[in-house]
């Protein structure tokens, strides 16, 4: 994936044909993690002051003093070039600020650098919020002030750049949310859909949901399920903040699966196995899938056995998966009880 260029330019108005850029202000960051990969900031010295917009250097700050230190446009867009090559451009109204990055290429015959064609808007990332009355406004401020971002002074370049990254982090998480309720299956959207109707029917009845609520909703019969299954979520919520705050660590499972008789075919279903128990909560022990890769099925089973058998004891439980207990699987057994760690047979992926 394309890195992300979070840009900000202060300009001289608002129009890039008549206006020019003064400052530019560049944030690069991994598209996964949304982590900081790298920063620019130039002031720039402008060739038309004359015709700027007194409003617009009003509420960038701008001063000959300030920029006597200001570079050439052209200098500032050779100096930018690495951090924006392969890029994705990303920003708040981001049109804006690529409208002026378009100007600035063409009036100074600077190549421009090698970017995505797609941009990222932070202002369109907003716009649930806005369109369901949550923020006033789709100004950077406003949306900033609605979320709880405060990176640094308004209209600087690179604040402004990376209020905007703040913005994205906040915001991408409840894109990838929306993305999940969208790949659900079958029934599974419109079954989400109904508890989520019934949280916002709660909510307006009696107000937010909190996990140390213990109020008694009435309710008819099937809705009061829906409660109560809330409530069973609130309760894990609970659960883990007060196993967090105490320093209790993640319950280990030892995933106890065939492997020799099907080694690829067991290796996903394992896989299956460690995602399902990673989304219960628990963190899956299953040497299945890394020791294959270091160590020979064929020469140097009993060598794999024997750490394995050492990984049983680290564990809080043993599950054993499917009908079918191998002779590996039945020495992991006995070293599970020998040692005191429960044993539970399961059918099927939970």
């Amino acid at each position: 994936m394309r890195p992300l260029a979070f840009v900000d330019v202060e300009t001289t108005g608002l129009d890039p044909s008549r206006h020019e850029i003064i400052e530019l202000g560049v944030v690069v960051a991994d598209p996964r993690t949304l982590e900081t990969r790298g920063m620019f900031d130039v002031r720039v010295r402008p060739g038309r002051i004359e015709e700027a917009d007194p409003v617009a250097l009003d509420i960038n700050g701008w001063a000959a003093e300030a920029w006597k230190d200001a570079v050439p446009i052209d200098v500032a867009l050779v100096r930018a070039r690495p951090l924006l090559e392969g890029a994705l451009l990303a920003g708040h109204n981001v049109s804006f600020d690529r409208a002026y990055l378009d100007a600035a290429w063409r009036s100074t015959g600077v190549r421009p650098p090698g970017m995505d064609h797609h941009v990222l808007d932070t202002a369109t990332l907003a716009w649930p919020l806005h369109a369901a009355g949550l923020i006033a406004s789709l100004k950077l401020d406003a949306v900033c002030e609605a979320l709880g971002v405060d990176v640094g002074q308004p209209h600087r370049a690179l604040v402004d750049a990376q209020r905007s990254l703040e913005v994205a982090r906040r915001l991408l998480p409840d894109v990838g949310l929306a993305t999940r309720v969208r790949s659900l299956a079958a029934d599974e959207r419109p079954i989400v859909e109904t508890v989520l109707a019934r949280i916002d029917a709660g909510r307006r009845e009696y107000g937010a949901w909190d996990s140390d609520d213990g109020r008694d909703y009435p309710a008819e019969a099937l809705a009061e399920v829906i409660d109560a299954l809330n409530y069973c979520g609130a309760e894990l919520v609970r659960i883990r903040r007060a196993r967090k705050a105490a320093g209790v660590r993640t319950r280990r499972v030892y995933v106890c699966h065939p492997f020799a008789n099907d080694p690829q075919a067991n290796t996903e279903r394992v896989q299956q196995l460690c995602r399902a128990l990673t989304d219960s909560g628990h963190l899956p022990v299953a040497p299945h899938i890394y020791l294959p890769q270091f160590l020979d099925e064929g020469t140097e089973r009993d060598r794999a056995l024997a750490l394995c058998l050492e990984l049983v004891g680290a564990c809080d439980e043993l599950r054993v998966y499917g009908g079918q207990v191998t002779a590996g699987m039945r020495r992991e057994i006995e070293r599970a009880e020998a040692l005191g760690v429960p044993v539970r047979f399961v059918e099927e992926v939970e």
